[in-house]
């Protein structure tokens, strides 16, 4: 990776980049947000993610999660307060890639908290990607100009 491809050294912080929208697909009403389209355990098609410093873990729709719950190891039941709505659920680790436009993408092994919902319940929310469990395992920045997600691992 040179100078070129990420400018003003940005390469010794961060090894890849990836394009973020400013709006979640199908909520409307909603200001703009750093959404990130990312790979769950080697989905074939990526998931979007409201990048969300606030949230402990990362939360995915349990609809979501059943396409790859063979590949999700379980960690333990917890609950978690989601905009103001307290949730049961449970606690998973996956691998989630975040897929560079420029550089290298950067495979995160993820904790991510799964709500129960009761039978014939559907979940509103967005899916999250939160600070304890995946953004603090690596280093970010975020260039709200060009719309992109910088990242590298934090063990470099």
């Amino acid at each position: 990776m040179t100078d070129e491809i990420l400018p003003f050294g940005l390469n010794i912080f961060a090894r890849g980049a990836a394009e973020y929208s400013d709006y979640y697909p199908e909520k409307t009403g909603e200001g703009p947000r750093i959404v990130l389209y990312v790979y769950l355990a080697n989905q074939k098609m990526p998931t979007p993610f409201i990048i969300d410093t606030g949230s402990p873990w990362c939360v995915l729709d349990p609809a979501e999660f059943e396409k790859i719950a063979d590949q999700a190891d379980s960690i333990y039941d917890t609950s978690l307060n989601i905009r103001g709505e307290s949730y049961d659920g449970r606690l998973y680790r996956l691998f989630i890639c975040l897929t560079a436009v420029i550089g290298e993408s950067l495979e995160v092994d993820a904790t991510v908290f799964v709500p129960e919902l009761p039978a014939g319940d559907d979940w509103f929310h967005p899916n999250f990607i939160g600070l304890k469990g995946f953004l603090n395992r690596i280093r970010f920045a975020v260039d709200p100009e060009s719309n992109l997600f910088f990242f590298g691992s934090s063990e470099e």
